[in-house]
């Protein structure tokens, strides 16, 4: 039995109005006369009412799950990295992109996940690519305008997240790969054979004309093409993905092209004329990977697409349209993946407490004021501001040192890629981000903990660069060796970055440091205290060197035995 949902109702009565007719006529043009044929008429205006019903009732259903999850993280989708990082891979590298290291150190595929309300993977591997590369200011000021459309004008918001929603999020990951790597395929038989075949296929019907005898030659025909169509679609079908969903792209710019937006003009324009530089590729590919929830249908167009190989020769003719076409259909994934990520960055700011858009100078500064990690429920936010000085943290663990040292390395690429910062002011000039916090020994490749962090920093010190400032973060300079070595080496490598035009910050529990680079670095802390529930932090940046000792306070807490806490 079918239920009928609230407001459906029309729906149904147009659909019962439409059979009556298309029933009476039949009934009343077999049984009286033809001339009641005209009761055609009233069943095709019915039909056609309930068919824009439902369009119109299905597009108000997307458009309230699109209000309902606007500025709402969406914690269930699964996100594969190694798929969604691939069109930054793809690209050439510049220098001042976020490297794989600086990336894990800030927890980035975690932050993505919490940034993402993407509804396309074009979008999704756009935001990613996006949260890589640190762009221009003069691209940073036109992303800052784009992303304020997505935030203050709802309705233009909502007519492309409709077009967005259109895509299936369900496929595309191979869509970048078949147009940024996209490997030669040769057929599997010569072209010229597929013709032959698709020719005869055609001949078929006026042979059955001419006599039952040559049904069996019909059928011949089909045997042989059966056998061409599976013999190449196992060789083909990994690649129906990528094809198909090329198909939901250039069909989302064509939508697109009907919004009408001034201050998003220069990416519409983008997607309007790609899509109609490459549409003719819709009909290509339209019996390609054909899919229907209905199984005689699917039954119906399965024979259909062996008897005349239009699966096998609509993906042939699809590559070659692909590889003539290659930068108008890339123009258009990026522009259209381009507005995805940018209502995404607009939708994660509204879920913000607060947030504010970066202020870029042409001094060496850096502040940040009440400035906050997104990854924590209840974060403290520290403000800090940086001149002509370094940043020495101490504290004891857990105090709060890493969680700010990744809440400053965060403002700054956020600052630089989506123009929005976790703080009520990040002033600062425009700087490259590279950090170096933690990293376990490689058992692997059989290097040692020491060694991996000598690596890192020296990683830092290729980075540094005359014509921009270098922002470099430390957590524990060669904490894999020895006390009077660390201090040391760690000593003249923070003398040597602060001269370099470079901002550092390092943080540290040898505070032997602070007196011999009371020079060149402000000395900040995180203290806590040892109370009645064990070790108690306030996560509040303070002034100075840290003072307290509570190690083996916390080891009386714990109860330890008094010959260890006791002198």
């Amino acid at each position: 039995m079918i239920s009928m949902r609230k407001g459906e109702w029309p729906l149904y009565l147009f659909l019962l109005l439409s059979g009556f007719f298309l029933y009476a006529t039949a009934v009343l043009a077999k049984n009286v006369s033809l001339a009641y044929l005209w009761l055609l008429g009233p069943s095709l205006v019915w039909g056609l009412l309930a068919y824009l019903f439902y369009r119109q009732n299905y597009r108000q259903k997307q458009l309230q799950k699109i209000r309902q999850t606007w500025g709402k993280e969406e914690k269930s989708r699964e996100r594969k990295f190694d798929e969604i990082s691939f069109l930054f891979r793809s690209m050439p590298k510049a220098q001042g992109d976020i490297d794989d290291r600086t990336w894990h150190d800030l927890n980035m595929d975690i932050v993505f996940s919490h940034l993402d309300r993407t509804f396309t993977w074009p979008g999704q591997q756009r935001l990613y690519q996006m949260l890589r590369i640190q762009e221009t200011l003069s691209a940073l000021e036109e992303r800052k305008g784009f992303i304020r459309v997505f935030q203050e004008n709802k309705e233009q918001r909502e007519k492309i997240q409709l077009e967005l929603n259109a895509m299936d999020p369900r496929i595309g990951s191979a869509l970048a790969i078949l147009l940024w790597d996209s490997p030669v395929i040769t057929p599997v038989h010569s072209m010229n054979l597929y013709r032959f075949m698709y020719g005869l296929a055609l001949l078929a019907p006026f042979l059955l004309t001419l006599g039952p005898k040559y049904f069996f030659l019909v059928l011949l025909i089909f045997q042989a093409n059966m056998y061409l169509h599976f013999s190449v679609q196992k060789e083909i079908k990994s690649y129906f993905e990528g094809v198909r969903s090329l198909g939901q792209l250039i069909s989302v710019g064509k939508g697109l092209g009907t919004v009408e937006s001034k201050e998003l003009q220069p990416l519409l324009q983008t997607v309007n004329s790609s899509a109609r530089n490459v549409q003719a590729y819709l009909k290509i590919v339209r019996h390609v990977g054909v899919e229907s929830t209905d199984p005689m249908m699917g039954t119906f167009l399965q024979y259909f697409s062996i008897f005349f190989l239009a699966e096998v020769r609509g993906f042939y003719r699809a590559l070659e349209f692909i590889e003539k076409n290659r930068s108008d259909l890339r123009r258009l994934f990026l522009a259209i993946g381009e507005l995805d990520a940018l209502q995404s960055v607009a939708s994660y700011r509204t879920s913000l407490a607060y947030y504010s858009e970066p202020l870029f100078t042409k001094e060496h500064e850096f502040r940040l004021s009440e400035a906050y990690h997104p990854l924590l429920q209840e974060p403290v936010s520290n403000s800090i501001s940086v001149t002509d000085k370094g940043v020495l943290v101490t504290g004891s663990n857990m105090s709060g040192k890493s969680t700010f040292l990744r809440t400053v390395g965060l403002n700054a690429l956020f600052a630089q890629t989506i123009v929005t910062c976790l703080a009520k002011q990040y002033v600062a000039c425009r700087v490259q981000l590279i950090t170096s916090i933690g990293r376990a020994d490689n058992v692997v490749e059989g290097k040692s903990y020491y060694l991996e962090e000598a690596l890192g920093v020296r990683r830092v010190l290729d980075a540094l660069n005359e014509e921009i400032v270098t922002l470099a973060i430390f957590d524990e300079l060669f904490r894999g060796t020895n006390s009077e070595e660390r201090i040391f080496a760690a000593w003249r490598v923070m003398e040597y970055l602060i001269n370099r035009n470079a901002m550092v910050f390092v943080a540290t529990h040898d505070l032997e440091l602070t007196e011999l680079l009371e020079q060149s670095y402000t000395s900040v802390h995180f203290s806590e205290r040892v109370g009645d529930m064990g070790l108690e932090f306030d996560y509040k940046l303070k002034k100075g060197p840290a003072t307290t000792r509570n190690a083996i306070a916390l080891l009386r807490y714990l109860e330890y035995p008094k010959e260890i806490t006791d002198l």
